[in-house]
């Protein structure tokens, strides 16, 4: 029972996600959140398994770049702010009503 102390947060917080889909767009929202997540989670652990390959073989000082950077580019940037720009500029939008 231990493991779920690790993910109590995430579960948390994709039962919010999950319920606020379904506050905003009924059960069609929700279970387009749902494919999503599991879109996502298929995706992320693929990535994760090719990331471990990869980062077996580096030396320490460029693994700790990689997981620092590669990060903070994988999550900010391409999953966060390039969805949003993208979405802007094809329908013609500012950053902020996106």
């Amino acid at each position: 029972m231990a493991i779920w102390r690790y993910f109590t947060l995430s579960i948390v917080v994709t039962g919010l996600g999950l319920t606020a889909a379904f506050y905003s767009g009924g059960w069609t929202a929700l279970y387009i959140a749902l494919l999503l997540a599991l879109l996502e989670i298929s995706l992320s652990f693929d990535n994760a398994v090719v990331n471990a390959k990869v980062l077996a073989k580096m030396p320490p000082i460029w693994r700790k770049r990689f997981l620092l950077w590669g990060i903070l580019i994988a999550v900010f940037l391409v999953r966060a702010l390039l969805p949003v720009v993208l979405v802007a500029l094809s329908a013609q939008m500012s950053l902020w009503t996106v």
